[in-house]
């Protein structure tokens, strides 16, 4: 089960940075002459929980726009989680870099992959590392304006582990724009 929880990482990344140069030298003579700063968007995702247990999580990102259909893209993920069902209450944060791939492929709707290695503390030798998640899903873009849209994306963690901060469906809603 490692093995294939392995090989599925790698070949995630691979596709992932396979789609982000692939169309380096493939761009149409429009495309070619567009400004740089025109084919990005950035946004991101903040979501929150607040009682028992408390939740914020602010993530980032850039998105380029390499063809019509393949946005590829990166971000950072910071999240601070405060649990008060134990005493002490149990206090952690979690970030990292997260690299990622939307695929259009109709009308808004968008197939998506994701690696993300967030450095946790593992509550059961207080010792911080890194887990690595690969999120693979699809989601729905609606432009709101011009230059602005929001997002619903629904992922599948493929590496989810006791130390994740997600459980399967991972629901996100954000917001992005361009200059």
């Amino acid at each position: 089960m490692i093995m294939i929880k392995k090989l599925v990482t790698v070949l995630v990344i691979g596709f992932i940075l396979g789609l982000g140069s692939a169309d380096l030298f493939a761009q149409r003579p429009s495309q070619a002459k567009e400004p740089f700063i025109d084919r990005l968007a950035f946004g991101g995702y903040l979501g929150f929980q607040f009682g028992t247990i408390l939740y914020i999580d602010v993530s980032p990102m850039v998105i380029y726009r390499a063809t019509d259909w393949l946005y590829p893209g990166m971000g950072f993920t910071y999240m601070y989680y405060k649990d008060n069902r134990y005493i002490p209450a149990y206090t952690s944060s979690y970030y990292g870099p997260r690299f990622f791939a939307s695929a259009y492929v109709w009308q808004g709707i968008f197939g998506h992959v994701e690696y993300e290695a967030l450095n946790v503390q593992f509550y059961d030798t207080g010792n911080r590392g890194f887990i690595h998640n690969v999120l693979i899903g699809g989601g729905y873009r609606q432009w709101i304006g011009n230059r602005a849209f929001m997002m619903i994306t629904v992922l599948f963690n493929l590496n989810e582990s006791i130390y994740s901060p997600y459980r399967n469906p991972i629901i996100r809603i954000g917001f992005g724009g361009s200059f």
